[in-house]
């Protein structure tokens, strides 16, 4: 819940193309993949620098904490109308802000902070998981498994050798659900789901124990027709944790919560509790900030870093998990939006 300091101002705003399904949607109907597709290649990022938009340090709003931030390290997406993508990493302050390479869809940390996870199109023009290092340098592609599955894989596994999957074939819906590969080679494919007709099941998360993985049920008619999911880690046990319409899930650090969006009165953080109880939303005092989506957690889970809309752009906010000491991250130019925010600690 974002609460403004004055009065009451709620506006919901689109959830535009974060999940990797609803960019699945876009790929199959432009033969996935044609030359609109940003996507990063070894060669880019060995020779050339990246192709970004330039990005501005943030400037300071009245609910800025005046406390020290927490450290760490933020790797997200900056987008430009929606469409022309750049990985960057920054900061939690917004400081050394640093482009890495071309990017549309969600990036990862690995768990030992050496890695970024990013799904691109491989040689063959299908959606799969490709390696860049902190800096943005030695991107590798990885090799798909499988001919013809579609694979958006960017959730790691605790102990950093599974990466988990959404996937997809274009000419035979009965394989869409839940993949996991090898994180080292993109090898090894396991399936885990099978989803139902007409709907594409999002893993974003495993539990902090690796015995579990939270999942979106998403209906590709109406995209925020949803439904949060966990499952045991080898498929089984598959649950819906709320008969709400809920979004993506980030698993908090100690176990318990399921960081996740989509409230009743508009875009907002809530906190789902993994064993039932009451769904928290978390409220942010803010004069500006209108809505607040796509949150993940820190490393110590005292706070959260999210997507928020103040004015026609989106930009990155930190705050801590209570709703207090609201730091804005970014200012951005008009018409762009930075999402898919991931916290790390501070790279070895």
């Amino acid at each position: 819940m974002v609460r403004a300091q004055s009065q009451p101002d709620r506006t919901a705003v689109s959830r535009g193309r974060f999940a990797i399904s609803i960019l699945v949607a876009a790929l199959l109907t432009t033969a996935c993949g044609g030359g609109q597709t940003a996507t990063p290649s070894s060669t880019e990022a060995a020779t050339s620098g990246p192709s970004v938009a330039p990005t501005t340090e943030a400037v300071p709003s009245s609910s800025i904490s005046p406390l020290p931030l927490p450290g760490g390290r933020l790797v997200y997406i900056a987008l430009i109308e929606g469409e022309v993508g750049s990985l960057v990493a920054a900061n939690p302050d917004g400081t050394d802000t640093t482009p890495l390479l071309r990017a549309e869809n969600p990036p990862r940390w690995s768990p030992d902070g050496r890695h970024i996870s990013v799904v691109a199109n491989d040689a063959d023009d299908h959606l799969f998981v490709g390696l860049v290092d902190p800096d943005g340098s030695h991107y590798v592609q990885f090799e798909n498994p499988d001919p013809t599955l579609e694979l958006g894989c960017f959730a790691w596994s605790p102990d950093g050798s599974r990466l988990a999957c959404e996937g997809f074939d274009g000419t035979d819906v009965t394989r869409t659900g839940i993949y996991t590969v090898r994180s080292s080679d993109g090898g090894d494919l396991v399936r885990l789901t099978t989803a139902p007709d007409g709907v594409h099941d999002v893993p974003t998360d495993y539990s902090p124990d690796g015995e579990q993985i939270v999942f979106t049920r998403q209906r590709l008619a109406d995209e925020s027709d949803t439904t949060l999911m966990i499952m045991n880690v080898d498929g089984t046990g598959a649950r819906a944790l709320s008969d709400r319409r809920l979004g993506l899930g980030r698993w908090s650090p100690d176990g318990k919560t399921i960081l996740s969006d989509l409230g009743e009165e508009g875009e907002e953080l809530l906190l789902v509790p993994v064993d039932g109880g009451e769904i928290r939303a978390i409220e942010i005092i803010s004069d500006s900030l209108k809505s607040a989506f796509f949150g993940s957690w820190s490393p110590d889970g005292e706070w959260i870093v999210f997507s928020g809309r103040a004015s026609k752009s989106v930009d990155l906010y930190i705050v801590r998990a209570d709703g207090t000491n609201l730091h804005q991250v970014t200012d951005t130019p008009m018409g762009q939006w930075e999402e898919a925010a991931d916290w790390a600690a501070a790279a070895p």
